[in-house]
């Protein structure tokens, strides 16, 4: 496999008038091809700014002040709107949270998986371009003949298919899932992880998987990053980081996960995150981390790695090699 997406030192920023915030703070990671990867952290971690950074979707006044995103080896940084615009949806695609947010209420379903299919020059013609929408909703499960329907015909769940039949209906070779399951029941959501796995091996396309839900990440990952207050804390295999995870945040993070095999005490990691407008120097996880020390407190913990894993906490300081990803 090789290296589909290359996140290198990005920082995406806010203005307010208590200064910039950084949503997300020198962030670096990887996807090569037909890799699953999950991004997991709490509310405010810095997920969805970081996913649409990817797709130059960062919404105003919000801007990306440093680093690069390489896609298929090309900056995506440094392309026009119109260049940016062939890659998004063609070789990226992305599914959002709330898919009532992102189906326009006035439109069958069809037309506006169709329109996405002309835009790009996939059809030839109306008539053609409705044919393959009606071929993307049956590969997520929905009758083609609901290309006639409206987005508030359709249930919860299969309005978050119809979402995603849209983001793949041009096969891109990336799909950025931004907690596609959040307002779903569980039954469903098992359905849409399905869904998600099946689609990955028939199309051979790779997912960058955000999620608060660090035990959904673990069931259907090959890797997982875990962000805490718009900084990289831990990227590494999910088996490694199931059976010994090296950031405390994480480890609180898979403690707090209910386990289905068994009885188990779950931990809740005490404290709230921080307010991105004031984050605490030196590590922003040591007010609420149990092996914090005072210079924690003081000193950015830094970058380390070990073989595939890659950790930021100054407990592995000692042991592994300073990193930054080139």
């Amino acid at each position: 496999m090789g290296r589909l997406l290359a996140i290198e030192d990005l920082v995406v920023e806010y203005p307010t008038l208590s200064g910039p915030v950084l949503a997300v703070d020198g962030v670096s990671l990887d996807v090569e091809e037909g890799e699953w990867v999950s991004i997991v952290g709490e509310s405010g971690s810095g997920k969805s700014t970081l996913a649409t950074a990817i797709i130059g979707l960062v919404p105003p006044p919000g801007r990306v002040r440093r680093g690069r995103i390489l896609f298929e080896g090309v900056n995506i940084l440094t392309l026009n709107s119109r260049e940016l615009k062939r890659i998004r949806g063609r070789r990226i695609g992305m599914i959002f949270q709330d898919p009532l947010t992102s189906l326009d209420p006035l439109r069958r379903v069809g037309d506006q998986i169709a329109e996405a299919i002309l835009e790009h020059g996939l059809a030839s013609s109306k008539r053609e371009a409705l044919r393959m929408a009606g071929e993307a909703l049956e590969r997520v499960g929905i009758p083609r003949d609901r290309v006639d329907y409206y987005p508030h015909q359709l249930s919860g769940g299969q309005r978050q298919r119809v979402a995603i039949a849209s983001a793949i209906a041009l096969e891109p070779r990336l799909l950025i899932a931004d907690e596609p399951t959040t307002a779903l029941d569980v039954i469903v959501q098992a359905n849409i992880m399905r869904l998600l796995n099946k689609l990955r091996r028939d199309l051979g396309m790779s997912i960058l998987f955000i999620t608060h839900d660090i035990a959904l990440a673990v069931e259907n990952s090959d890797r997982i990053a875990v962000m805490y207050a718009g900084k990289l804390v831990e990227y590494s295999p999910t088996e490694d980081l199931v059976e010994d995870p090296l950031h405390p945040y994480t480890k609180g993070l898979l403690e707090s996960a209910p386990d289905l095999w068994g009885p188990k005490r779950l931990y809740s990691i005490p404290g709230q995150p921080p307010d991105m407008r004031k984050p605490p120097r030196g590590c922003r996880f040591h007010p609420r981390c149990p092996l914090a020390v005072e210079e924690c407190s003081r000193v950015e913990p830094g970058t380390f790695r070990f073989d595939r894993r890659i950790v930021s906490c100054i407990l592995y300081r000692e042991g592994g090699e300073q990193w930054s990803q080139s």
